[in-house]
């Protein structure tokens, strides 16, 4: 594999979670090793990403998880309960 041809992107088994869930049987995702990423090759095949990379690419793991937890909602501060969607959507009528 030629490093200047891979590109890394979110793992297309478990979309970036790094894990699978087969009814309740919780385990790493075997396409990326866990990891939520995987190179992709020039012929958009997709390969793990080897361990002893991670120290190289570490800084663009990094950004790539901020921009996902970003697609999720996530701001990085924290919220008020009271402003909380979860919680808005569980209020019973009386409590509103």
């Amino acid at each position: 594999m030629n490093m200047a041809d891979m590109k890394i992107v979110r793992c297309i088994s478990c979309d970036g979670y790094g894990w699978e869930d087969d009814e309740g049987d919780v385990r790493d995702c075997a396409w990326c090793d866990g990891t939520g990423y995987t190179y992709r090759d020039s012929d958009g095949i997709d390969h793990p990403i080897p361990a002893e990379d991670y120290g190289k690419i570490a800084d663009e793991l990094e950004q790539l998880e901020m921009q996902r937890m970003r697609e999720l909602g996530y701001t990085g501060t924290a919220k008020n309960p009271e402003d909380q969607e979860i919680r808005k959507q569980n209020q019973s009528p009386d409590e509103a």
